[in-house]
């Protein structure tokens, strides 16, 4: 694919392919080996009890340092077992129009793209009990411009305006993950 050669020169993708195995290995999902949810251990993540988000946050965080890069996007990829399509979880940025538009834009152009991603599930907030998320404590250790999101796919399916229903498969997975890209 040519747009993705294109894309592969000019971006660098880090990507954690699956930050929780051992808790998807005794069967859960959120939950790592000692039982908490990951999701919400991104704060202040100890080395020993939540070593995934430790080790992960320290390195957005030294990729932020690093006068050499330019850290743009970080986007945590979850599914999501009770909503359908493709959204996500953006900070709410009070009294930062600029930057608050520049958050929306990626989404609406998402929107625009994907078929599968729907705008208008997706929700832009400032929740203090979501503090412990990633969209939400990992811009506390890269730089200002970063945009940080929770882009979340149902495990069931999506639905555009108008239609049935329609299931996901590994290429429709593929292709959210494609047009996030371009997007």
């Amino acid at each position: 694919d040519p747009l993705a050669q294109t894309l592969r020169r000019r971006v660098t993708f880090i990507v954690v392919p699956m930050m929780n195995p051992d808790g998807v290995f005794l069967g859960n999902y959120r939950c790592g080996l000692f039982g908490l949810d990951l999701n919400r251990q991104w704060g202040d993540p100890r080395p020993w009890l939540a070593p995934e988000n430790y080790h992960i946050k320290n390195l957005l965080k030294s990729l932020g340092e690093d006068p050499g890069i330019s850290l743009d996007f970080v986007i945590d990829l979850h599914a999501h077992s009770t909503a359908m399509n493709a959204f996500c979880f953006a900070n709410l940025l009070e009294d930062e129009l600029p930057r608050m538009q520049a958050e929306l834009a990626f989404l609406r152009t998402l929107d625009a793209n994907c078929r599968m991603f729907s705008f208008s599930s997706s929700r832009v907030c400032c929740d203090p009990t979501k503090h412990g998320t990633g969209r939400r404590a990992i811009p506390e250790v890269v730089e200002a411009h970063t945009h940080c999101y929770t882009l979340e796919v149902s495990f069931f399916g999506y639905q555009t305006v108008g239609s049935r229903p329609i299931a996901f498969t590994q290429q429709s997975f593929i292709e959210v993950g494609r047009q996030t890209g371009i997007s």
